[in-house]
């Protein structure tokens, strides 16, 4: 089975980044791209991803709003924040908002399909972490 995504950043070269990444496996689809938190709701909702990869800060509206936003309209996604944010009270934060998984950017490259498919397994009632070694 394939998993559908919706990768959003609000730069355009790190949604292209991660495209490649994601579709070089061919276990992933990216369905859509958003560049804020608005247009990741209104996405998601039409688009019904398997998974959203939400940056935290982003125009508009904040990848943690969103995700609020995006729990209550798409209950079966799985959201995990791909972000530069280090800060442990953000990451509280984010993962209460509705995440599964909270993966640093920095990690993307070599973490990022393994987290998906962690994602993948994880019920949306229990929380997940990934470590940031």
């Amino acid at each position: 089975m394939t998993t559908r995504i919706l990768v959003v950043d609000d730069s355009e070269q790190w949604r292209l980044l991660i495209r490649s990444i994601l579709e070089r496996t061919g276990c992933f689809l990216v369905v859509g791209e958003a560049s804020d938190g608005v247009e990741a709701i209104t996405k998601a909702t039409a688009l019904l991803p398997n998974v959203e990869l939400l940056d935290i800060g982003m125009p508009r509206l904040n990848g943690i709003k969103a995700a609020q936003k995006i729990r209550q309209t798409c209950p079966e996604s799985r959201i995990i924040f791909l972000t530069q944010e280090h800060d442990i009270d953000v990451r509280k934060v984010a993962l209460a908002a509705g995440g599964v998984a909270y993966l640093l950017k920095s990690h993307a490259n070599y973490e990022l399909t393994s987290t998906i498919q962690t994602a993948m397994l994880v019920r949306q009632t229990a929380i997940r972490e990934r470590p940031t070694s």
